[in-house]
């Protein structure tokens, strides 16, 4: 008889590991991209992720994210057709100065949930986190739309628990991506609605 927690643990740190293993995904655009070729029902989204720690306001780098989990989020599909994705952080579009994490992707078009940030605390004997966002944005056809700048503010000493808020950061966030993609220099985002 197989244990089921064990299974769904061990399943959980296989794909832990291929996504910090920097896994390729076919929704990621990469700063060594070129071109950026959309079909008729695709558009990008961009958004960007700060993790602090309140008890320790100046330390940057607190958090080792590993991947992102998002859902389609349609309301004329029942739970088991909608899709999940399990995004993995490759880890070249991390601003290191302002200790940002940037992430462009492309998407089939629609309304999408953000579900969780996985990764793991840089502290003295780290551990595993999936910090819950439930955040929804939107997928255009044809477009780069900004999603906002999710800000998780955790408490690690005490209980591990966190705070997530959605800014809309987007004159400096755009500079970033700007900067940092080749894809959007001939693009103009357009802001979905921050919430």
């Amino acid at each position: 008889m197989i244990n089921t927690r064990k299974l769904r643990f061990w399943i959980g740190v296989v794909i832990l590991s291929l996504s910090m293993m920097g896994c390729a995904s076919p929704y990621i655009i990469t700063q060594k991209q070129k071109t950026l070729v959309l079909k008729p029902n695709e558009g990008v989204v961009m958004f960007s992720c700060k993790f602090r720690d309140k008890d320790k306001p100046d330390q940057k780098n607190v958090f080792g994210l590993a991947s992102l989990g998002l859902q389609e989020n349609n309301q004329y599909k029942t739970y088991k057709q909608k899709q999940f994705f399990l995004i993995p952080w490759t880890g070249e579009s991390y601003v290191k100065q302002d200790d940002l994490f940037l992430f462009l992707l492309k998407l089939p078009r629609g309304t999408y949930r953000m579900t969780t940030l996985n990764g793991v605390f840089r502290v003295l004997f780290g551990s595993q986190y999936f910090a819950s966002v439930n955040k929804l944005f939107d997928v255009l056809p044809g477009q780069v739309s900004y999603a906002g700048r999710v800000c998780v503010d955790f408490f690690v000493s005490k209980v591990k628990t966190h705070e997530i808020k959605v800014e809309d950061r987007f004159s400096e966030d755009e500079s970033h991506f700007k900067n940092g993609y080749s894809v959007l220099q001939s693009r103009t985002p357009v802001k979905d609605l921050i919430y």
